[in-house]
């Protein structure tokens, strides 16, 4: 036996010329975090795979779930920088990350845009559940492993993991002195230090762990109203050239006693971030003449092709400031873990939208927000020989608060609504048939606004179990089940500026003021129940029946007490697969084939005028998840996974129509979820061709290694409209990179390509405001190459 710089024990068969490949093989070895030993027959065996998927430390094998886990290293290997780029090697997952805007889809299911609706996938780190997706950015500092459970979680996890989870393990203090260093530079002036760095401050008795990591780029998206002048165009604000620049920098530090008594181990963590954007980037995909022949009366460039190009007039600055604090211990007493742990969280947030996405200044959204949450878990668990069980007892405490404005000129909607209604610029006296100077408010007035505020107060406490029967040596039975109780009360009140603006935002955006005070009280018990059948030590097959909810809430972006409130989303799943290690450990395949029934989905659409918010009846989301990985030869690892998907609303009669239908609601039964690929097929080869090629060692004194990572996906649609204006085609997007170590993998230069064949991907996308037949869309960012250094000790 002999361990990894991981602490992770190998197996190795054969010793005989393994030092260099055993060091190396681990960062070669895609889709799990995983290392490889030599074999004797059959050549390197992969290793087993370690996970907390369900709040305690067992093989990936055991847990009768689909399930990724992705390693620091193979993360680095595959030069993922953002934790949007997990949906190219994970399958039926979607992520979209930036400071404006998160979101997260697992086999079709998500949350919509709107700060009132729960998450349909929870993100916890280091056992804490985070509230907001805002917390995202966070996930890949210093992280050890990110396991990605797919379906509904809500036994252990709760009531915001009805599509799945993302469960994140950062780095734990060492007793030794270790760190790593890394340093990113390359195309858009991007610029990334991570460095984490800990050790003993009181021999056995305290660890102590500092982490550090900012990240900077320019934004990909050239912004062509930057080239006027403000006599040019009178509606140009203080903008950019260049949209969507990042600059993030989060800081950690984590303290540990081990041992600090007799089987008492205590941890602290505290985190700060502070994250800015400059703009979501945000263009036009497709324009109707009425839109283009406006907008380009300021900006002549304007284009609607979606080619990296836009033409914004507004600022559009997003910043998110805020800190975080954790403190765990763990008390081992005859057989059983105690483990308590208290967090507390909180964030400020500024954002503007330009709302028009376009030149002129017709719609500004400006929003002032403030979060906060604590939590406390205290759960046992047991390992036993017959039984083994976790239970626990969890409370939650949240305190969501929105301040935020629409901006309005008066005079610019005027010009877009009668361009389109009329085709001629007309005054809005003329546009809605009134006699000259019969509307309160002047085409030439200062802007007007409505005022938002939603202040959303949530209690949640919670009782879970979960117990193992191994009823033979081959046959296990599984048993979850959580009790949960939630209080929500919620503050809102809609108001205009004057009585002209009322009267202005009622008739084209159909607001009508109101001041509400509303609570909500909801109970839910999630039963699970799986069976585990052992066919030997490397191939078993499983099944699991579940159930999961996510709370109902309150609409923040309702325009009238007619939509205020929508009701829990409710989820009942089927899942059977198989977990394999084949070929004496140098292969491993995992099926999983599932059947998920959604009653009250919940959903947020725009209508191109407004958000409303409601339940659709019913939906349906179905599949097969395949992963593998095979290493042939010491040169060579090939990893990949294939999933179908069909997740269709099985009844849903009030549906959201295009913006350009003159229906209010339309039937969607059957019709496809948004971000919903069919199809979705990963492979990611590796090659070491210092072992392909072994001669290269007494020239080259490094280990030289190439790999790719290729995903496909079919077509997936963005707006619940299902308008194909707001769609991405089958595509396919391919990276690369070639990895240059020392031999005693101290140091490593990693040379990358991103988006190798320059492919144009849209990731999002919907209805312009008061436009219809305009649709505005976010693009990937093309082709560009990093090259990164990393030193550890």
């Amino acid at each position: 036996m002999i361990q990894n710089k991981n602490g992770r024990m190998l197996v190795v068969k054969n010793m005989e010329n393994i030092g260099r490949k055993i060091k190396h093989w681990s960062v070669l070895v895609p889709l799990f975090y995983c290392s490889a030993s030599i074999s004797g027959t059959q050549g390197y065996a992969i290793e087993e795979v370690v996970v907390t998927a369900q709040k305690k430390v067992e093989n990936i094998r055991d847990v009768p779930i689909s399930i990724t886990a992705l390693g620091a290293e193979f993360l680095d290997d595959a030069g993922v920088t953002d934790v949007a780029e997990l949906s190219r090697v994970a399958p039926n997952l979607v992520i979209n990350s930036s400071p404006y805007v998160s979101y997260v889809s697992m086999r079709g299911l998500g949350s919509g845009n709107n700060k009132g609706i729960e998450r349909s996938v929870a993100l916890v780190i280091d056992g804490v559940y985070y509230g907001r997706q805002d917390y995202l950015v966070e996930s890949l500092v210093d992280v050890e492993r990110i396991e990605i459970l797919r379906g509904p979680q809500g036994t252990l996890f709760g009531k915001n993991a009805i599509a799945g989870a993302l469960n994140v393990t950062t780095a734990t203090p060492s007793p030794e002195f270790t760190g790593n260093l890394s340093v990113m530079g390359g195309e858009q002036d991007r610029k990334r230090l991570r460095f984490a760095a800990g050790g003993p401050v009181i021999e056995d008795a305290l660890n102590v762990r500092l982490a550090w990591d900012e990240d900077s780029h320019d934004g990909p998206i050239y912004n062509t109203t930057f080239d006027q002048s403000s006599a040019e165009n009178p509606d140009r604000g203080n903008i950019d050239q260049n949209l969507r620049d990042r600059n993030n920098h989060v800081g950690r530090i984590s303290l540990q006693a081990p041992n600090l008594l007799d089987g008492l181990d205590l941890k602290f963590t505290a985190t700060t971030s502070s994250i800015f954007g400059n703009s979501s980037g945000v263009e036009l995909s497709e324009a109707s003449d009425a839109t283009l022949t406006v907008y380009r009366r300021y900006d002549p460039a304007t284009e609607a092709v979606g080619n990296r190009r836009t033409s914004i007039g507004s600022n559009e600055d997003t910043v998110r400031k805020g800190e975080s604090y954790s403190f765990q211990f763990d008390y081992e007493f005859e057989y059983q873990t105690l483990t308590g742990i208290l967090s507390s969280s909180d964030f400020d947030k500024s954002d503007a939208l330009d709302g028009d996405f376009g030149p002129i200044s017709a719609i500004l959204v400006a929003n002032e927000d403030s979060y906060s949450q604590r939590s406390a878990e205290l759960r046992i668990a047991s390992p036993g020989e017959v039984i083994d069980y976790v239970a626990g007892l969890f409370y939650f405490e949240s305190d969501f608060v929105g301040k935020g404005q629409t901006i309005l000129n008066a005079s610019r909607i005027a010009e877009i609504v009668a361009q389109d209604r009329l085709g001629v610029p007309a005054t809005i006296d003329s546009l809605l048939g009134l006699p000259p100077g019969s509307f309160p408010i002047s085409t030439t007035a200062q802007n007007i606004n409505n005022d938002r505020f939603f202040d959303q107060q949530t209690k949640s406490i919670a009782l879970f179990g979960q117990a193992t029967w191994y009823a033979t040596e081959k046959l296990a039975l599984m048993l979850g089940l959580r009790y949960s109780e939630e209080t929500k009360e919620a503050d809102m009140a809609l108001s205009h500026n004057n009585a002209g603006a009322a009267l202005f935002f009622n008739t084209f955006l159909n607001e009508t003021g109101y001041q509400e005070s509303r609570r909500r009280d909801e109970s839910d018990l999630s039963p699970k129940l799986s069976v585990r059948y052992d066919i030997s030590d490397d191939i078993n097959f499983y099944a699991t029946w579940a159930t999961a909810f996510k709370a109902g809430g309150f609409n923040e972006q309702s325009v009238d007490n007619t939509n205020l409130e929508f009701e829990p989303e409710e989820a009942l799943t089927w899942e059977a697969g198989t977990k394999m290690r084949l070929l004496d450990g140098a292969a491993t395949l995992n099926i999983g084939l599932f059947y998920t029934e959604f009653d009250n989905l919940q959903v947020s659409m725009f209508n191109g005028i407004n958000f409303t918010v409601g339940n659709a009846a019913s939906a349906i989301s179905k599949g097969v998840e395949i992963e593998g990985q095979l290493v042939p030869a010491s040169w060579l690892s090939l990893g990949g996974s294939i999933a179908y998907l069909n997740a269709r609303y099985d009844k849903y009669l009030g549906g959201q129509c295009v913006a350009t239908s003159e229906q209010d609601t339309c039937d969607l039964s059957g019709a496809e979820l948004t971000r919903a690929p069919e199809w979705e097929i990963t492979f990611n080869p590796r090659v070491s061709a210092s072992d392909l090629i072994p001669s290269l060692g007494e020239y080259l004194p490094i280990d030289l290694g190439f790999g790719l990572d290729m995903t496909f996906r079919t077509t997936q649609y963005f707006s619940t409209d299902l308008d194909s204006s707001d769609k991405q085609g089958s595509h396919t997007e391919i990276n690369g990179n070639m990895r240059i170590a020392g031999l005693n993998g101290d140091w490593t230069v990693l040379l990358s390509a991103k988006n190798i064949t320059d492919k144009l991907i849209q990731l999002h996308g919907g209805d312009v405001p008061l436009q219809p037949g305009s649709h505005f869309g976010t693009f990937n960012t093309g082709r560009r190459y990093f090259v990164e250094f990393q030193y550890q000790w």
